[in-house]
């Protein structure tokens, strides 16, 4: 590989909605990798997505995956991707292989799967929701901030 060539790995760990957690890579073939001491075996998949709004919307991405015996399984454990949750671990990877310190942390919770004759797709949303312009949704109560003044002067700090 040429020394200028950006080279990014995704780390996934996927926990089903019925707890069972995968650990997968898609940089290093044949190959298991370590990240934060645990082995990610590799599984050729892709992921696309990151649509947001004005509106606070949540992300949305996909996981595509070949259709496969593990793929497969991973739809049928997770009750067709239904809660499951999804950690997305992106890092660059050196010239001479070795996997560089820092990069990007993403998690998602599945929303449902789709199927073709040679892909799945697992769909996903962030997993916290972006802050509309309601927030916060309470209202002042004595109860929850203590004695109100009776004048117009209120200060939020």
């Amino acid at each position: 590989m040429s020394e200028n060539q950006i080279r990014i790995c995704q780390f996934i760990k996927l926990e089903t909605s019925k707890g069972a957690v995968y650990y997968y890579q898609n940089y290093f073939i044949g190959e298991s990798k370590a990240l934060g001491g645990v082995p990610y075996s590799f599984v050729p998949f892709e992921i696309e997505g990151g649509v947001s709004s004005l509106n606070a919307d949540n992300q949305q991405v996909t996981l595509r995956l070949p259709a496969s015996e593990y793929a497969v399984r991973l739809v049928e454990e997770g009750d067709g991707n239904r809660l499951s949750k999804l950690v997305v671990y992106t890092r660059f990877i050196n010239a001479d292989g070795a996997i560089k310190t820092g990069g990007f942390d993403e998690d998602y919770v599945g929303i449902g799967a789709s199927f073709s004759d040679d892909t799945i797709e697992l769909r996903f949303r962030s997993a916290l929701d972006g802050v509309a312009a309601g927030f916060p949704a309470r209202t002042l109560t004595e109860e929850n901030v203590g004695i109100l003044p009776l004048e117009s002067t209120l200060s939020l700090r």
